[in-house]
């Protein structure tokens, strides 16, 4: 009689052991990489749910700048402040700013003694109006 080889012999307990740990380790990877996947996706979501909230304010804002562009306060507006206009019987008037060195003359007390500085002659003021260059300015005389 032929005697059979032997090989280690796995009892049934251990194989099933072995099996059931595998499935295991695989279920536990696949599990970890659905919830990874599914972080990715919900933080992506609330990304663009952001996006669209902003987009969706820019746009009300745009919509009540046409509806503001579009009415007759905003026309008037824009005909009296950018453009100059006025109705009939009204009369613009343009205030022009009068800079510090346009000062016909100022006077300066300075221990005790009196000068008068920044004279400017009118036609000196006409051309500073019209080329605006500066004019050169009279020298500072010291009065007694």
């Amino acid at each position: 009689m032929k005697k059979k080889r032997q090989g280690p012999k796995l009892p049934v307990a251990q194989f099933v052991a072995i099996v059931a740990l595998s499935i295991s380790i695989f279920l536990i990877v696949d599990l970890a990489r659905r919830a990874a996947a599914n972080y990715r996706v919900q933080r992506e979501a609330y990304r663009l749910e952001q996006e669209v909230k902003a987009v969706r304010d820019y746009q009300a804002r745009l919509l009540a700048r046409r509806t503001y562009v579009a009415s007759d306060l905003y026309v008037e507006e824009v005909a009296r402040n950018e453009l100059k206009w006025a109705r009939s019987g009204e009369t613009v008037i343009v205030v022009l700013p009068i800079p510090e060195a346009e000062v016909t003359h100022l006077q300066v007390t300075v221990g005790g003694q009196t000068s008068i500085s920044g004279v400017q002659t009118p036609l000196q003021a006409w051309q500073q109006l019209f080329f605006g260059d500066r004019p050169p300015v009279a020298p500072s005389t010291t009065l007694p």
